[in-house]
């Protein structure tokens, strides 16, 4: 039997198959309360954008996905890879690096920086063609991403850091000289194959669109609820996702995170 120290850590460590849930009524009230402000001072600097848009996204339950389908009467289904390249020590997405990408539904190599910590403030520049620039409304946590997209329809898929680093175009590599970001190529490979369906619905109100999205991999899963919203209709928004899963008696995860940071992690190798 754990001892009371070993159950508090035990605890606080996310299922490696699944993410346990937590009913909408356990929901902590803090994160009802969120920084705006910081979404707004995050795309301050931007010189050739005006605002970065937001997303709001919740984690559901992955063992009610057929039951969220027909609670929100989501439509459009569509189906795809992710696939993620990193080292086997995550040291990309330590330094809020991720590098994705996606073939089926969506065919296109990305690179996404969310700054970390004291760099939060960082706003790059000059990255030209398929720049965007983001906000996650995560757990009531708004944190900014930027990223440059492009095409992507060749086959294979790469394995290696050598084959990801000559496919990035000029924008791709100017995000990552301004963000001062290393990498060591040789030590990078595709760490992540994942089984991505998703689904849409215009039938909610307060929201253009709805997206769910379930990602599936050899030994676990995982289901996020998202909408894009105009940065000046963030708060609304979020509290809006929250009162329509809470009335639908949809149960969420314990982890409100970033599925990309979450799925990583549970793939990384063992030592």
């Amino acid at each position: 039997m754990l001892g009371s120290t070993q159950a508090q850590q035990a605890s606080r460590k996310p299922d490696r198959r699944r993410l346990h849930s937590v009913t909408p009524a356990r929901l902590n009230s803090r994160s009802q309360v969120f920084g705006l402000c910081v979404l707004v001072l995050s795309c301050a600097g931007l010189r050739a954008q005006d605002k970065c848009n937001a997303e709001v996204k919740l984690l559901l339950s992955s063992t009610q996905t057929q039951a969220t389908i027909k609670a929100l009467n989501l439509k459009k289904e569509a189906a795809g890879r992710v696939y993620f390249f990193d080292t086997d020590t995550l040291g990309l997405l330590s330094q809020g690096l991720i590098i994705r990408l996606r073939q089926g539904a969506d065919n296109d190599l990305t690179v996404k920086l969310r700054p970390q910590g004291e760099r939060k403030s960082f706003v790059p520049h000059d990255t030209g063609k398929g720049f965007k620039c983001e906000v996650d409304l995560i757990d009531g946590v708004a944190n900014p991403s930027y990223t440059v997209r492009i095409n992507y329809l060749a086959r294979p898929v790469p394995e290696t850091g050598s084959d990801i680093q000559g496919l990035l175009d000029i924008g791709q590599q100017r995000l990552l000289k301004n963000a001062q970001i290393s990498v060591d190529w040789t030590h990078v490979r595709k760490i992540a194959d994942i089984q991505a369906t998703s689904w849409q619905t215009s039938d909610q109100p307060n929201f253009n669109r709805l997206t769910l999205e379930l990602w599936e991999w050899s030994g676990g899963e995982i289901l996020e609820l998202s909408a894009k919203v105009a940065p000046d209709a963030a708060s609304s928004a979020y509290a809006a996702l929250r009162k329509l899963v809470s009335d639908k008696g949809l149960p969420l995860n314990n982890t409100q995170q970033a599925k990309t940071g979450i799925v990583l992690d549970m793939l990384k190798p063992t030592p």
